[in-house]
């Protein structure tokens, strides 16, 4: 593998601009990973459809430190006409997006990805953990059974979405679980609450009457996965919205209705399931980045 301004070669081909996953934390970034962020001349780096264990701004301060030109990109950094400036500075150098999770979980990375190819530039998608395969994961139920993915997010101008609804039926209806995740805005330190979700499908029950979602329906919900503080709590949805919660991030996983014996086990035992939480920390982060990145120097 050698590497030109124009991009790492890879299999003869120029790499312009790398869309990489950082995992849901410290213990799930890869080696991969952090290679290919060494590798960049600049980084932006995804401050605004998630959250990443412990700091993101860890991640920042080692790469800045290493002479590597990082931003800290809110929305209005990686979308609209900001992902034509993107494109064109790939065209140049090596650009990365890093992203916590997985890069294209959050769907508004696409529109990088059509706009890099549309003007001839090669993109490398690094793929990682992120809370879809963590909830399916965690949750004990059978993978093959989740249906359609949907985010719940608050009423704006007085307009109640109902497609969280709406999928939740669809999926009900085929026996399928349901992975919802809930609305965060980072710059204005929002983090949508399960009480807040499961009120607003309770609303919009309340108006259609479908029978999609009732107060004794059993929920999953997962909070800062892949955090310190990370847990399961599973109750009824008349329960759930009895509940406190803090601020964090969370996630719901409603099952169907009828489930296969060992995942009736699962979810009557899910609470006594050990949820993984981190081991590495930023020391142990910043040793293995600089380690890496000397080691390459001296290869160079």
């Amino acid at each position: 593998m050698g590497q030109s301004r124009r991009g790492t070669k890879i299999e003869g081909f120029a790499i312009l601009i790398k869309l990489i996953g950082l995992g849901l934390s410290i213990d799930s970034l890869s080696l991969g990973a952090i290679l290919r962020l060494l590798a960049c001349r600049k980084v932006y780096i995804d401050t605004y459809t998630s959250i990443w264990y412990p700091s993101i701004d860890i991640i920042a301060r080692i790469l800045s430190r290493l002479g590597i030109d990082v931003v800290n990109a809110r929305r209005s950094d990686l979308e609209g006409n900001a992902i034509v400036n993107i494109v064109r500075e790939a065209l140049d150098d090596v650009i990365c997006i890093a992203v916590p999770g997985d890069p294209m979980i959050a769907t508004t990375h696409s529109a990088i990805v059509v706009e890099a190819f549309a003007r001839g530039v090669e993109v490398e998608l690094v793929p990682s953990t992120s809370i879809l395969n963590a909830a399916i994961s965690i949750s004990c139920l059978q993978a093959y059974r989740f249906g359609k993915m949907v985010t719940i997010v608050k009423p704006k101008d007085g307009i109640v979405y109902e497609t969280p609804y709406n999928v939740l039926k669809s999926n009900r209806d085929q026996g399928l679980h349901t992975v919802a995740l809930l609305e965060i805005d980072t710059e204005k330190n929002y983090y949508m609450t399960p009480k807040e979700a499961l009120e607003i499908l309770i609303d919009i029950e309340k108006k259609r009457g479908e029978k999609v979602l009732e107060e004794k329906d059993i929920v999953i919900v997962l909070e800062s996965i892949g955090f310190e503080t990370g847990k399961i709590i599973c109750g009824t949805v008349k329960e759930l919205v009895e509940r406190r919660y803090g601020k964090a991030l969370y996630t719901l996983i409603i099952p169907a209705r009828k489930l296969h014996p060992v995942e009736e086990e699962c979810i009557q035992n899910i609470t006594k399931l050990k949820v993984f939480k981190p081991i590495a920390n930023d020391a142990v982060l910043e040793l293995l980045i600089e380690a890496v990145a000397q080691r390459l120097k001296h290869k160079a």
